[in-house]
């Protein structure tokens, strides 16, 4: 699932950074699924009654994640959608109208080795899911 970054002009693995997510979660001891077809790159954290907690959307840029996140209609009671985004876009302008329709940045950065980090994971998974 490598993605082209129109935004730094670099290539950003997004499976990578999909696979890296997970780990992290199910170390922090999240149950953690996703499409069981393949068809989709989401992530979700398993709840209770096996509801979705939280949802992770693996992005190439802001400006895309935008376009395909402002669709339909979220409500407040629904789960926190988080767009996982490489950490160059950390200053793009779309990051405002991402917060604008309820959806959280979650950036990536990759290491000099490949490793993969999400410098905020803690502290977004402490506001929004209470943790």
């Amino acid at each position: 699932m490598a993605e082209t970054n129109h935004t730094t002009g670099g290539t950003s693995d997004l499976g990578a950074a999909r696979a890296a997510l997970r780990d992290q979660l199910q170390a922090r001891g999240y149950d953690v699924a996703s499409d069981t077809l393949g068809l989709r790159s989401d992530l979700y954290v398993i709840g209770e009654n096996d509801l979705a907690r939280a949802l992770f959307e693996f992005k190439p840029t802001a400006d895309e994640a935008v376009a395909s996140m402002y669709q339909g209609m979220w409500m407040p009671n629904m789960p926190p959608r988080f767009a996982v985004l490489p950490a160059a876009d950390t200053n793009d302008s779309s990051t405002e109208m991402l917060e604008q329709i309820r959806v959280i940045p979650l950036y990536f950065e990759i290491d000099e080795t490949g490793g993969i980090g999400f410098p905020d994971l803690d502290a977004l998974l402490h506001q929004y899911l209470g943790e």
